[in-house]
């Protein structure tokens, strides 16, 4: 049986582990929005003989991701859900690492997770240059000069700034630039529009998915450029197509991501 939820629109189909069951092949099935439920990706919940809780994370296309930070949200609840944690603060393993959940409301669910600390090594984002990061870069698409932001924050981000995301999200900007040769092991691209000091909004063109309502390791990403840039506070709400998700600093300079997780239904039978 398989359930489904949403973080901010950002949907997953979520299960527990079956060693039968080829997750690449699977992902790809029944994320299909033509002929299987549909969703933006896979979250399969492994649990060892320690009662230790592995988040396993596959995109639509099949590829394994390392962590996802609206997924592990929709994962935390469902966790909650199946009874697999019974406490309002656990952990869960990723290919990222070992993520903190602190249970904010449990009906209806808000979750924070502690992300960790950003990772600027170019050799961590897996791009090809002899630089040790990829800051304040210029990559040229369809004869453009496009100013980008590298940063590892549970997974590949690029971050950039524009004016107007509307015209964005009508070219196939998102698309190059995951996809540039550069970026060996493709990057999910942010592009970020600010408000104010204390909100975004932004959009994001994920590997493996395309354009998705929303990407909170993204909005992560985000923050964490726009801070050290000294174009935000260090306690933000980022804006997206169906919900927010709130961003701050603790105080051992870890990324704190607080937002909701939706269960859009349970018991699902899949052939």
């Amino acid at each position: 049986m398989y359930s489904k939820y949403h973080g901010c629109g950002n949907d997953f189909i979520v299960g527990m582990y079956d060693k039968n069951i080829d997750y690449a092949k699977f992902s790809q099935k029944v994320c299909n929005r033509n002929t299987g439920i549909g969703a933006d990706g896979l979250l399969i919940a492994k649990v060892d003989e320690n009662k230790e809780i592995e988040m396993m994370f596959y995109n639509a296309d099949g590829s394994r991701a390392p962590m996802c930070g609206n997924g592990i949200r929709c994962f935390a609840y469902f966790c909650l859900r199946e009874k697999l944690v019974d406490s309002n603060e656990f952990k869960i393993n990723t290919l990222s690492g070992k993520m903190g959940i602190r249970v904010l409301s449990r009906e209806p669910f808000v979750g924070e997770i502690n992300l960790g600390k950003p990772n600027f090594s170019s050799k961590a984002l897996g791009i090809n240059t002899s630089k040790e990061t990829f800051l304040n870069e210029v990559i040229m698409i369809n004869g453009w000069k496009i100013k980008v932001d590298a940063v590892y924050m549970a997974t590949h981000h690029l971050v950039v700034i524009v004016d107007n995301l509307k015209e964005v999200i009508n070219s196939d900007l998102g698309e190059k630039l995951s996809k540039h040769k550069i970026f060996t092991k493709g990057i999910n691209v942010n592009f970020v529009q600010i408000i104010n000091t204390k909100e975004i909004i932004m959009k994001t063109y994920e590997r493996g998915v395309g354009w998705t309502l929303a990407c909170g390791t993204g909005a992560a990403a985000s923050f964490v450029i726009l801070n050290q840039k000294g174009l935000c506070d260090n306690k933000i709400e980022v804006k997206l197509e169906l919900g927010k998700i709130k961003l701050s600093y603790n105080e051992n300079k870890e990324i704190l991501m607080e937002g909701p997780a939706v269960c859009i239904a349970h018991n699902i039978e899949i052939d």
